[in-house]
C-alpha cells in the first residue's frame, strides 16, 4: 500500500522521492536519483537493466579520467538522448556541463526539461535538433552515442561525427542482430522496419577497427526486453580520443 507524503511515498516502509509521479509513464526509471516513477510498459524496464550498469560505468570512468584535479571542469554530450536520462546521470556523477540532444521524433524529449526541473540538477542543457552528418554541435570532453546509431540511414557517418565531437572520450552503444555473426553483415532498412539499419556483432566491431579508434573497453550483452533476434544484441565501446 502506498502512502503519499509531501512529494514522497512509502514503498515497503521506506520513503522514496515521488516528484515525477504526475508526469505519467517515462522512458527510464529514475531510481538512480532516489526517485520512484512509473516507467513505460513493454521493453523499457528490462532493456534499461541491461544497458544501465555498463553505460553508467563508462560515463563514470570517462569523467574520472578527464579530471586530473578536482577543479578541472568536464563537459558531456548525450546524442539521441530521448528523455535526457544519461545527460542527467552525467551531471549527477560530476560533469560541470551536460548536454542532451534529440529530435523528439518519438515524443520522449518533451519531458526532459520537466524531469530536470523536478530533479533540480545544475548545469544540464537540452537541445532539440536532428542529428545528421553535417550537424555543427559543439565538442565536449565526453560524447555518448548510446541510442541512435541503429535508427539512422548513415550510421558510420554519424559515428564519425560523434568521434569528432569528443575531445577525450566517446561512449558507443548500438543494437546488433543475433541472426548471424557474418563480418560483412549490414542491412538497411533494419529487418521489419522502414528505417534504420542492422549490423551483426562482428560486422559492427569491424567498423570500429577500420576507423582505428582506441578502444579502452568493450562489452556485449542481450537486451532482454527485445524478443526478436534482430533487435536483441547490444554492443558497447569506451573509446579514448587520441590527444
Amino acid at each position: 500500500m502506498l502512502k503519499l507524503l509531501f512529494g514522497r511515498k512509502k514503498v515497503n516502509n521506506v520513503l522514496v522521492n515521488n516528484v515525477l509521479c504526475d508526469l505519467g509513464p517515462l522512458y527510464h526509471s529514475y531510481s538512480f536519483f532516489g526517485v520512484d516513477n512509473e516507467q513505460l510498459s513493454g521493453i523499457h524496464e528490462l532493456n534499461q537493466k541491461s544497458k544501465h550498469p555498463i553505460i553508467m560505468a563508462y560515463i563514470a570512468y570517462a569523467i574520472a579520467k578527464s579530471k586530473p584535479n578536482t577543479t578541472t571542469p568536464v563537459s558531456f554530450t548525450e546524442l539521441f538522448c530521448a528523455d535526457g536520462y544519461y545527460a542527467m546521470v552525467a551531471a549527477k556523477l560530476g560533469c560541470d556541463k551536460s548536454i542532451g540532444v534529440d529530435s523528439n521524433k518519438a515524443g520522449h524529449f518533451e519531458k526532459a526539461p520537466l524531469i530536470l526541473n523536478r530533479l533540480k540538477l545544475p548545469n544540464v542543457e537540452f537541445i532539440k535538433e536532428d542529428i545528421t552528418p553535417t550537424s555543427t554541435l559543439l565538442p565536449t570532453d565526453i560524447v555518448a552515442n548510446i541510442g541512435g546509431l541503429y535508427h539512422v540511414d548513415d550510421p558510420i557517418k554519424i559515428l564519425e561525427l560523434s568521434y569528432r565531437m569528443a575531445n577525450k572520450y566517446l561512449i558507443v552503444q548500438s543494437v546488433v542482430s543475433l541472426t548471424n555473426n557474418d563480418e560483412n553483415y549490414y542491412v538497411a532498412p533494419a529487418p521489419g522496419w522502414t528505417w534504420g539499419n542492422r549490423f551483426s556483432k562482428k560486422s559492427f566491431d569491424n567498423v570500429i577497427k577500420k576507423l582505428g579508434y582506441q578502444v579502452i573497453d568493450y562489452h556485449f550483452n542481450e537486451l532482454e526486453g527485445n524478443k526478436r533476434l534482430e533487435d536483441r544484441g547490444s554492443v558497447y565501446y569506451l573509446i579514448k580520443k587520441e590527444q
